[in-house]
């Protein structure tokens, strides 16, 4: 990215994050096709050439969004991931569900911005966010799912059944979560709910069927 980028990445901080919060805004409030870079460059102070000389054209710049708020939102995540304690398997996923939603409201508007991007993405740039998609999933699977989240020591194992294998309830727990998270991906995507409108219902979900696991698997 620095390469494409490296016009915009030599600014300073603050005028950085000044012409990401309003392109954010713009292409969140317009649509990708509708957005005007006229409006972006005026409410950042700066030219329409400048602009262009930054990220080379509009779609570049949506890209460009689009992997920065990745980033921003997955690193933002894993700083928090890294000092969390626990002690239970099940309530450790709770937390972190929690956390995630804590973080989803902090930065609702890239949140949402994503969210379209991924779900709904523009013609235009179709093929960028299936790879962007594509990086996230690779990143979740190698650094974030079995070292943060569904970490099998956290099982009760004094408890465990004598015929019930942890790596199965570790995986079976994994595939529940992300059914439950297909789910709503997939309302956003058809029906284009308000995610955050459903957050203690996913939550309650999560919760439900852990205490049918958990009555499964112990003693």
């Amino acid at each position: 990215m620095y390469n494409l980028y490296q016009a915009f990445e030599k600014l300073t901080q603050e005028k950085k994050d000044l012409i990401i919060k309003v392109a954010i805004e713009e292409f969140s409030q317009n649509g990708f096709e509708k957005a005007s870079t006229d409006t972006i460059a005026k409410r950042a102070g700066i030219s329409k050439g400048s602009l262009f000389h930054y990220f080379k054209s509009k779609k570049n710049l949506f890209v460009y969004l689009a992997e920065h708020v990745m980033n921003m939102l997955i690193d933002t995540i894993m700083d928090v991931l890294r000092h969390m304690q626990a002690d239970d398997f099940f309530e450790h996923i709770i937390d972190i569900t929690l956390m995630k939603q804590r973080i989803a409201y902090q930065y609702s508007s890239e949140t949402q911005f994503l969210l379209n991007a991924l779900m709904h993405p523009p013609v235009a740039v179709k093929p960028e966010m299936e790879t962007i998609l594509a990086k996230q999933w690779e990143t979740y699977q190698q650094n974030f799912m079995y070292k943060y989240v569904y970490q099998k020591e956290l099982l009760d194992h004094e408890r465990l059944r004598p015929d019930v294998n942890e790596d199965t309830v570790v995986e079976m727990t994994r595939l529940l979560v992300e059914n439950i998270s297909n789910k709503y991906q997939m309302m956003y995507r058809d029906q284009n709910v308000n995610l955050f409108e459903y957050q203690d219902q996913i939550l309650k979900e999560l919760q439900d069927y852990f205490s049918i696991i958990k009555n499964g698997i112990y003693r």
